[in-house]
């Protein structure tokens, strides 16, 4: 407890669920905490000492409340609408505030901002006139100038689409004010700063990664990785710039969040925040560089001094030499009936903090889809190393569950363990291409099929699971490709030619085919049938064969393009109780050199992915009616692969779009391994 603290009232604006946590810190430290909020159920209200139903902007009701309850500072929670009432109510009651007039309108109203940046040579996205709509090349972000809450932005694609959203974002302006920016396509990076007693201290510059979507949503975060790949040409061109604006600004205490995209040298800054980030960057810092800005600025409003903490010594925006990151899990729309892996993750000794937002019962509607009202779960973390960091993000993703009733996962795909958010960002490595995939309704052909059409490809799957093929095709609505399936029994050769004559019809072309279906049963050799041998060659070669014929022929009448037969690391030799399987997948192997061999002179490539030990939906089947769960079989490969885990689907994903896209355009006829250093 702080005993020069103990006893003295605190106001803080604002009462949503980040600001209920600010409230549990000072009551910690001994302090008696008021809140104030127009929502009577506001989750702050719940934890404080005393709480008021006042509005935040309404600065003379406070004030009078303030007087009444003889309060000994007032702090702004994690709300920038308040940032200026609070420097109003702090001027009023002669209070510490680190805010100023100038700084309180500077931060937040974007327009202003942009000026203020502009005034120090730090530049902000680049900009459209509503006075001259010709002019303005899609697509577009149009937000109300003065609003920092997400509400009102809206991602416009169109001309047909801007007066909606114009209208849409004034509804959200208190000045009725809009900005019209490029929407852009780079890499994004979040800056924190704290400034104590007039010295400036960046504490944080991450990367951020985003969920992009096709749709007219803005981007939803996925997590920050810290520090940034940046961080050293930030500091060499854009911090002074900084120092000098906020000095210019006459801020000497306080803490400033900015949003910035970087793009071929260039920093463009686009959202300011003067107060505590609701992402929850303290809680990074104080994971790794030990301090806490929330004391920092409970402490600062009732003795008028920030300097709580050695920042000289803690404070380190390159993570002390270590790697951070926090990782948000978005779930799509159903009714969470189980949640499996949570525990393991909380209890990880990698993991600083984590806020669950959803629990058992609870249900996900479409209405939250493409705001942060979908977000499950936020992981605040650090390593020893980026290494460690992937590893372990990686083994959170693959044991976190949030089932529904009848077993789907409602978790949707988050930072990728090279941190690259290719498959929702514009580098659309497949835009337009056309793309059949047998076996596409299961297990990584699934995912395979999505992150296609999320990479801008026209994907066909094959199968016989029509509403699995529904569904997939429901998840990829939004993307900038589209999946459509045609039912396919590969046991037959007519209905494999029917499948390419259909894609023939529909698109008159064929860029990409990837044979991923495929049956493992498992038997020795002294103890397979004739009906064993005829079913594992029936799918795992015949089928391949027929379909790769039919690809060839439409892939020659149509320029060439890639295919991809995903093979094994039995095809050399394989485990004695796969012996059809081996033999099958060794003739694959075969087929695939042939193809790459003979017909690159019509520009039809082909290699053969050695897909490595991976938990597909037909291993787990076989492992289950051998007495084995999920876990111990996960527990035995880690032990016997050089890489110490399993091969996930996420691994294999995209090292096929690599194969299929251009950027493979001079790799045919190779044995393409993916698989952890696995040698059968």
């Amino acid at each position: 407890m702080e005993k020069n603290l103990e006893g003295k009232k605190l106001l803080i604006l604002g009462a949503n669920p980040e600001t209920a946590n600010i409230v549990k810190i000072a009551k910690e430290m001994g302090v008696i905490t008021i809140v104030t909020d127009y929502d009577p159920t506001a989750p702050a209200k719940k934890v404080a000492d005393i709480s008021y139903d006042i509005n935040g902007l309404d600065v003379e009701a406070i004030c009078d409340m303030a007087c009444k309850e003889q309060v000994d500072g007032v702090m702004v929670g994690v709300a920038d609408v308040l940032v200026q009432p609070y420097q109003q109510v702090c001027e009023k009651l002669g209070l510490p505030c680190y805010a100023n007039a100038k700084s309180a309108v500077s931060f937040n109203n974007k327009r202003i901002f942009k000026q203020t940046c502009a005034e120090y040579g730090i530049e902000g996205i680049p900009e459209y006139s509503l006075d001259d709509k010709g002019s303005i090349v899609y697509p577009v972000i149009v937000k109300p100038a003065d609003s920092n809450s997400g509400k009102g932005i809206t991602l416009v694609r169109h001309r047909s689409e801007l007066d909606n959203a114009v209208a849409r974002a004034k509804e959200e302006s208190r000045t009725s004010t809009v900005l019209i920016e490029r929407y852009m396509e780079c890499s994004d990076v979040s800056i924190y700063y704290t400034i104590v007693d007039g010295k400036v201290y960046l504490s944080t510059i991450s990367d951020r990664y985003t969920l992009r979507t096709d749709t007219s949503a803005t981007p939803i975060c996925l997590g920050d990785v810290f520090p940034s790949q940046y961080y050293d040409k930030f500091m060499q061109t854009e911090h002074p710039k900084y120092v000098n604006m906020l000095k210019g600004l006459g801020v000497e205490n306080g803490i400033l969040y900015v949003s910035a995209f970087y793009e071929n040298g260039h920093f463009y800054v686009y959202d300011p925040g003067f107060r505590l980030q609701g992402g929850g960057f303290h809680l990074t810092l104080m994971g790794v560089n030990g301090f806490d800005q929330r004391k920092m600025l409970i402490n600062f409003a009732l003795t008028g001094s920030m300097a709580y903490y050695d920042l000289d010594a803690l404070n380190d925006p390159k993570m002390h030499g270590q790697s951070a990151a926090t990782v948000w899990f978005l779930l799509k729309p159903g009714i969470i009936d189980q949640i499996s892996g949570l525990e393991y993750i909380k209890k990880h000794p990698s993991v600083d903090f984590c806020i669950q937002r959803f629990k058992e019962g609870e249900e996900i509607t479409e209405q939250m889809q493409g705001t942060e009202r979908q977000v499950f779960l936020r992981i605040f973390m650090h390593c020893k190393n980026e290494s460690e960091l992937k590893t372990t993000i990686k083994d959170f993703q693959n044991r976190l569950k949030v089932l529904t009733s009848s077993g789907e996962n409602l978790v949707l795909p988050s930072l990728n363990s090279e941190f690259e958010n290719k498959f929702y960002t514009s580098s659309q490595m497949l835009k337009n291409k056309v793309v059949v995939i047998s076996g596409g309704t299961k297990g990584v052909g699934r995912q395979l099929a999505l992150k296609c059409a999320a990479s801008g490809a026209n994907v066909i799957i094959s199968g016989r699971d029509q509403a699995s093929a529904d569904e997939i095709i429901s998840q990829a609505r939004d993307f900038s490709g589209e999946i459509t399936f045609k039912q396919t029994d590969l046991h037959s050769v007519k209905q494999i030619r029917d499948l390419f004559s259909y894609v023939e019809d529909k698109y008159g072309c064929l860029d990409g085919y990837v044979n991923y279906a495929g049956v493992t049963p498992a038997s020795a050799l002294t103890e397979a049938t004739e009906e064993h041998f005829d079913e594992v060659f029936s799918i795992d070669i015949k089928a391949a064969f027929f379909a790769s014929q039919s690809a060839v022929e439409l892939m020659q009448r149509s320029g060439g393009g890639s295919i991809v037969l995903v093979g094994s690391t039995h095809h050399t030799r394989g485990n004695k109780d796969r012996t059809a399987y081996a033999c099958a997948k060794g003739a694959l192997f075969t087929l695939s050199n042939h193809i790459g061999k003979h017909y690159a002179c019509d520009r039809i490539r082909c290699n053969y992915l050695v897909m490595g030990w991976t938990p597909t939906d037909g291993e787990l089947a076989l492992r289950r009616s051998q007495g084995m769960s999920e876990d111990e079989l996960r527990i035995e490969a880690s032990a016997a692969l050089p890489l110490g885990r399993m091969t996930e689907a996420d691994d294999i994903v995209p090292g096929i779009i690599y194969l299929l896209s251009d950027y493979s355009s001079m790799l045919t006829a190779t044995e393409f391994k993916i698989n952890g250093g696995e040698i059968i």
